[in-house]
């Protein structure tokens, strides 16, 4: 085999960069050609589909790969992923390269989606992509944050921009923090911007009371909640994300329903409630 026997691909020994759109139907070929490669991981050929579905797909300079004697090298997942989207996507191909090249490719660290929040120079980057991570996740049905596939960076990224006061709420969630340390920022945040989402000014209160304790009776279900995850936290319990969105919803639902609570409770292996 050789690049000569590949559709759309120059004939050659030296290393060519080529830009080529890539059909469905190319693909599928050119994958007749993954002759030596890691196993295929499904999630990421679905990551990259929704991706390319949606249009977010751009040249970035990362090249489909092959080897002088016509064998791919890299890319088989993004190859996947046309076919999956049935998108035709722009691609950059390099051909002529030495078989062992391989053994070097796709060892650099990925770029994260606090990565791309850092780069756009968005403050709190870290917490931010945690909150639009996790609240893509809610609007996709996974309110334990545990599904089989997670957002991309690019849905993340779109995700801001249709709703840009995903910002105010990771604020409000590093400011809770450092007052009230014994809930995660990415907790904090998600339920900030889904409580935000019923009364805006409610969940300012909210989270203020939760970081300070002041002026609440006795019965408060902000107290209650203070004291759940303080005394978990001195036990050195292990909470899952999950459980911590749980206690959140549960003590907001009792304030809005003008309800006290004594203790908190969520029953493990439980399904975390909506917020009302």
């Amino acid at each position: 085999m050789n690049t000569q026997s590949l559709p759309n691909l120059p004939d050659t020994d030296e290393p060519t960069a080529v830009v080529i759109d890539v059909t469905p139907e190319l693909a599928r070929v050119w994958l007749r050609a993954n002759t030596r490669n890691r196993n295929t991981r499904e999630r990421a050929v679905t990551e990259y589909a929704r991706d390319m579905v949606a249009g977010h797909w751009n040249l970035n300079g990362e090249a489909i790969k092959f080897a002088y004697d016509g064998s791919l090298l890299d890319g088989q997942h993004r190859l996947r992923a046309v076919i999956e989207a049935d998108a035709t996507v722009q691609m950059l191909v390099v051909v002529g390269l030495p078989p062992e090249a391989q053994e070097t490719m796709d060892t650099g660290r990925k770029r994260t989606t606090a990565d791309v929040m850092g780069l756009r120079g968005e403050t709190n980057a870290h917490t931010l992509a945690a909150v639009l991570r996790r609240v893509w996740a809610w609007d996709h049905g996974d309110k334990k944050f545990g599904g089989s596939y997670s957002a991309t960076n690019r849905e993340c990224a779109q995700l801001l921009a249709e709703r840009p006061d995903i910002r105010r709420s990771a604020e409000i969630a590093v400011r809770t923090r450092q007052a009230f340390p014994h809930i995660p920022q990415s907790a904090l945040g998600t339920a900030h911007h889904l409580f935000s989402r019923l009364d805006a000014a409610a969940a300012v209160w909210f989270f203020q009371r939760v970081a300070d304790g002041a002026e609440l009776p006795v019965g408060h279900p902000i107290l209650a909640l203070r004291a759940r995850v303080t005394s978990e936290r001195l036990d050195s319990v292990r909470m899952p994300e999950a459980r911590h969105m749980a206690y959140l919803i549960r003590a907001w639902n009792a304030v809005r329903e003008n309800r006290s609570l004594d203790r908190l409770v969520h029953p493990p292996n439980s399904a975390v409630p909506d917020p009302k």
